[in-house]
């Protein structure tokens, strides 16, 4: 292992190497140049300020070298260990959030069992019991396939998996599908797709394509309580442009670049209302990553948001 000298030890040898070399040079040079007695001896005195003077400067410089590397290595050090804690504290406000996702439904899963195993209830509460039931499930499965995913794409296994397939069929099925939970919550669903009506066909990852326009869906229906939500796509300067956008509470300026981030977006006190494990922008942040595309959000407080996905296309992998 090498060893490194400390500061005292190097400082100490700088000196004592450049004060021998300095008695050394300067009498041969003296020697060579001064032959008259009094002017050695002036030039001697000379020649002991001089060092002093040098000597000094050339330790002040190693100190003060010294002195600013150590107030960066300590500035490492505080940002790194603020850094673990933030992370820390991050991770376990996840962990609870997840708890607290996974627990609420299975209590009402467990409780309404409990209610249909009655006897004496009619068909009316029946059917209201199994709805509860059927509701509290998906919620579960939904919080179970997101904690899957994120641990997937943290451990690098999230891989894709490319087919061929009509965008147009794509959009209208994803229109259809939420159409009936927008209607539920009295919002107006509009679409705009601008695509061409023959369709356009691509080649990647289909499921991972609708999960990151899943999530802004939902998300738009999560965070609206009335107006409209739409949902839009078009080509532009070689590229995919999907949108959605809402009518909903919007999100603060100083909190727009959180939402994406994994861990921090479920700790953002806007969710705590809300149902969800909060892991659906980030998975859809890194989907979009994996499909070459990038995602963003225009956002004003009280007003609403608007999420963007820009996603590239070979020209020769689409024919209208």
């Amino acid at each position: 292992m090498k060893m490194k000298m400390s500061f005292e030890f190097r400082i100490t040898l700088t000196y004592l190497f450049f004060g021998v070399c300095w008695i050394v040079f300067s009498d041969i040079l003296l020697e060579a140049v001064v032959h008259d007695t009094g002017k050695w001896t002036r030039f001697q005195s000379y020649k002991g300020i001089l060092y002093v003077v040098i000597s000094t400067l050339i330790i002040y410089g190693l100190a003060r070298h010294y002195n600013n590397r150590q107030r960066t290595i300590k500035k490492h050090l505080r940002d790194s260990m603020w850094k673990a804690e933030e992370s820390d504290r991050l991770k376990s406000n996840f962990l609870a959030n997840m708890s607290h996702e996974i627990r609420t439904p299975m209590n009402g899963i467990l409780g309404f069992v409990r209610l249909l195993e009655e006897v004496d209830i009619d068909q009316e509460q029946h059917t209201l019991y199994l709805g509860f039931v059927k509701k509290s499930s998906n919620r579960l499965l939904e919080t179970i396939n997101d904690i899957i995913e994120i641990s997937k794409i943290e451990a690098g296994q999230a891989v894709i998996s490319k087919s061929d397939f009509n965008l147009n069929e794509s959009i209208q099925f994803l229109y259809g599908f939420f159409q009936p939970a927008i209607q539920e919550k009295e919002l107006q669903f509009i679409l705009q797709n601008k695509l061409p009506e023959s369709g356009i066909f691509l080649s990647t990852d289909k499921s991972k394509l609708e999960s990151v326009l899943i999530n802004f869906i939902k998300n738009a229906i999560k965070f609206t309580h009335n107006g409209h939500i739409e949902f839009g796509c078009f080509r532009e300067n070689g590229a995919l442009n999907f949108y959605v956008k809402d009518t909903g509470i919007g999100i603060a300026a100083e909190r727009q670049e959180a939402i994406f981030d994994r861990f921090v977006q479920a700790d953002l006190t806007v969710t705590k209302p809300y149902e969800g494990s909060g892991l659906g922008l980030s998975i859809a942040k890194a989907y979009a990553a994996m499909l070459d595309g990038k995602i963003w959000v225009e956002s004003e407080e009280g007003k609403g948001s608007t999420f963007w996905f820009s996603m590239k296309y070979e020209q020769d992998e689409i024919r209208n």
